[in-house]
């Protein structure tokens, strides 16, 4: 089976919402932070061919007669997911999509793994010298792997798979028996409760469907950074995804309260109007300081929703992959670790300032402050955002920090 990077169901879930919204293969790669290439030789990979003559959708002949028959098929998207013509086509068509692309991953996943990797003459090992001890001598599992690793250099998952296969004359009745318990049933946690009820309309699905209708609102994604252990205070990190600009707030404790807190800073340092045209939409995760979305949402002052907030999946910072990808900076300079406890506002307005002040490849040697200040010139007075010339950018702890001696 050909070396690839693995996707998730979520992950082609993506693929084929965005590649029937037309988006290019780029594009659809930073969404699932891979590479364009990964895109193309997923579709590629798993498209299928629907044909009423044809019973395998996979079939390689019948896929390769297609793309011969469509020179549409030989460049991308390579299927006809989006082809304005293929109701009238009367060719055989190859279709994306993400369900039947995941089933079949999975199925070619399970061939590559059949058959049994071991020798016959280390069947004939076990036969003579193991399976006695188990039958005879009823000794465990974890008994004759201890006293024999020289024999039994495989794993015992594997062990009991070659028992299931009949490679071996034991049966499950060989077997110390499992003791297995019911299932008890745990109630919802008063969190639990009130994280499904703040994920409805908030999902990381609404999510796409939304931006999809509001192609040109602009788009922010919040974490927090953690230090660590003995670290109470925590770093709250919000960035803009076009200009790659990010705020650093510093939390007093990592909860609703002092979340709600710094985004009242924001929305105080800012008109209604002003915050609403920065932070239309904000993505960010299932953490339990995030649970109050209408506290951003909302001008309690107005009643007017100001913003619309998003979660993404749990497990899925991809999703997110912006906001992650600016964390290196902080890490590089504060790695994990580092106590945040004695950390002020100042030396984290400093850190906030040198990271948006370092140029990017993937800004074309812009900094962010360079591309935000040019978006939103007004905002960075008003924000208190700085800027520092190229040669004056310090990565150090020493810079960061000041005079202040802080506990690493």
């Amino acid at each position: 089976m050909t070396n690839y990077s693995h996707l998730c169901r979520e992950q082609r879930d993506t693929i084929q919402y965005l590649l029937d919204k037309n988006y290019s293969f780029t594009k659809i790669g930073a969404a699932i932070c891979k590479d364009r290439t990964t895109v193309s030789k997923e579709i590629k990979r798993n498209r299928y061919i629907k044909s009423y003559t044809n019973n395998d959708a996979f079939d390689l002949k019948a896929i390769k007669l297609a793309v011969n028959a469509c020179p549409n098929l030989s460049k991308a998207p390579y299927v006809c997911n989006t082809c304005k013509s293929k109701r009238f086509c009367k060719k055989n068509k190859l279709y994306y999509h993400s369900n039947i692309a995941h089933q079949h991953y999975k199925q070619i996943l399970k061939s590559s793994r059949e058959g049994i990797d071991i020798e016959p003459e280390t069947i004939d090992e076990i036969e003579s010298t193991i399976v006695p001890l188990i039958k005879n001598n009823k000794q465990s599992i974890n008994q004759v792997y201890i006293n024999h690793s020289d024999i039994l250099y495989f794993t015992k998952p594997t062990f009991y798979k070659y028992v299931s296969l009949g490679v071996l004359s034991l049966s499950s009745l060989d077997l110390p028996k499992k003791v297995k318990y019911k299932k008890r049933k745990r109630k919802l946690s008063t969190e639990n409760k009130r994280r499904i009820a703040v994920l409805k309309g908030r999902s990381y699905e609404d999510y796409l469907k939304f931006i999809s209708k509001h192609p040109k609102m602009n788009v922010c994604q919040m974490d927090t950074v953690e230090g660590n252990r003995g670290s109470r205070k925590v770093l709250l990190t919000i960035i803009d995804v076009n200009t790659h600009f990010m705020f650093i707030r510093l939390l007093d404790k990592k909860n609703i309260n002092s979340v709600n807190f710094a985004w009242d800073n924001i929305k105080n340092s800012l008109s209604s109007i002003k915050f609403y045209k920065l932070f239309k939409i904000v993505l960010t995760d299932n953490g339990s300081e995030f649970l109050d979305p209408l506290h951003i949402e909302y001008d309690f002052n107005s009643g007017k929703k100001m913003t619309h907030v998003f979660y993404c999946k749990p497990y899925s910072s991809w999703q997110k992959g912006c906001i992650e990808k600016n964390h290196e900076y902080i890490r590089k300079i504060f790695p994990k670790g580092t106590n945040f406890n004695n950390f002020n506002e100042e030396q984290v307005q400093r850190l906030e300032d040198t990271i948006n002040n370092i140029p990017r490849v993937s800004l074309n040697g812009n900094t962010p402050y360079k591309l935000f200040n040019e978006k939103y010139k007004e905002f960075t007075e008003l924000l208190n955002c700085s800027y520092i010339k190229p040669d004056e950018v310090i990565l150090t702890q020493d810079h960061i920090l000041g005079d202040k001696n802080v506990p690493r």
